[in-house]
């Protein structure tokens, strides 16, 4: 019989942020509570004050004290330093878990290992960092310094943990590469199949969106932000607006979102670009089972969630040929692997949609590679390692 655990999860990003590790964290906790574990995620708040609530049977929330930091980015806020560490070490040891995992190395991932030390409790961390993703906010001439740093500091973190995990080989190879000697693994982020599925899609999306059912739909989900390399798919969309009639829809919200809307009204593509904001989850659902192909153009991804519940809704890829997109893009078999470059992606938008028997075939291979990242897989994995962890009393 599977042992119960207590649990605390801490990142320094969870929804309503809309990222991939703001997303994987409350998802693990889910996870992990609906199995019988006792779990409190510590996460940054929404508001200028501390919040601890229990949100579902056998999971907690403590969002601490957060400020805004417009105009520098739109939504997300910044933890406040001051009393962190003893309110921290409070919920700790009132909640008294059996292990920590940390997701980030920030603030409240460095003092969830602060705390963790000085009370003897294992504590072990995942990688979701790129400093990829936060270098369009420095000046250009401050980027490869900054990006050097912020791996440093990350490395100094995680080498005090007594394990780490990474989603994907090529992320884990990464930080090993920079120095990580902790024991380490690949633990894939995981998707939930059952809910990441074709369905039957009503005829009310099409006019919500202005989409022409017989014209193939293109889609992308995600940040709207420099590093999702938006402006190269505009770009190939433009490049092919006299060999292909295609739709584009773009879902999602960023700090760049209007100045990709500007650059898709500048290269005329109103008619067939489709910028829909923030969604819900049955939209989104809808949207996925009426796209053809979907674009993952991400420069920065350590895993790529948004390309797996493209995968697990049997949907060709066209990914980008950067970091662990290609753990999941096999190119010839499930999609095309494409370079950071127009003229290039739009030879492959055009490659795609050239057999329709092919892209068929892509789908169904799709379905077969994502089988290997099912939820239950992640949270069989995580749990053997929690046990292992405690067992051992490392910390």
């Amino acid at each position: 019989m599977q042992s119960k655990y207590r649990i605390i999860l801490a990142s320094e990003t969870y929804p309503p942020d809309v990222n991939g590790a703001a997303i994987f964290v409350k998802r693990l906790a889910t996870m992990l509570a609906e199995n019988g574990h006792e779990v409190m995620v510590i996460v940054p708040g929404t508001t200028n004050k501390d919040k601890l609530e229990k949100v579902k049977p056998n999971l907690r929330e403590f969002r601490v004290k957060t400020i805004s930091i417009k105009p520098i980015h739109p939504h997300f806020r910044a933890v406040w330093k001051a009393g962190l560490t003893k309110k921290i070490e409070k919920a700790v040891l009132d909640f008294k878990p059996d292990i920590i995992h940390i997701h980030n190395h920030i603030m409240i991932g460095r003092t969830c290992l602060k705390v963790a030390k000085k009370h003897h409790i294992p504590i072990m961390g995942t990688n979701h960092f790129m400093p990829d993703n936060l270098i369009e906010y420095f000046p250009g001439f401050l980027s490869k310094t900054a990006s050097h740093y912020m791996w440093m500091d990350f490395i100094t973190v995680y080498n005090r943990l007594a394990y780490v995990t990474a989603p994907t080989h090529v992320a884990l190879k990464m930080i090993k590469d920079l120095g990580l000697k902790a024991p380490s693994e690949v633990i894939s982020n995981g998707i939930d199949l059952s809910h990441f599925k074709k369905i039957k899609t009503d005829k009310k999306i099409y006019t919500k969106f202005g989409l022409t059912p017989e014209t193939p739909i293109f889609l992308f989900v995600g940040r709207l932000e420099k590093d999702k390399n938006i402006d190269i798919v505009l770009r190939a969309l433009a490049l092919n607006k006299k060999k292909m009639d295609v739709q584009m829809i773009v879902v999602g919200e960023g700090r760049d979102a209007n100045a990709f809307r500007r650059l898709a009204d500048k290269l005329k593509l109103s008619d067939r670009v489709i910028f829909t904001g923030k969604v819900s989850d049955a939209v989104l659902e809808q949207l996925y089972s009426v796209a053809n192909v979907y674009i993952g153009s991400g420069s920065a991804e350590l895993q790529g969630l948004a390309v797996m519940e493209a995968m697990a809704n049997g949907l060709p890829v066209l990914a980008a040929n950067a970091v662990a997109l290609p753990e999941l893009v096999k190119d010839g078999k499930n999609g095309y692997l494409f370079e950071l470059d127009p003229p290039d992606l739009a030879r492959k938008m055009v490659r795609i949609m050239k057999d329709g028997k092919k892209l068929k075939a892509m789908a169904a291979q799709s379905l077969k590679l994502i089988k290997y990242h099912s939820k239950e897989k992640t949270r069989e994995s995580f749990e053997k390692l929690y046990g292992k962890l405690i067992k051992a009393g490392v910390y």
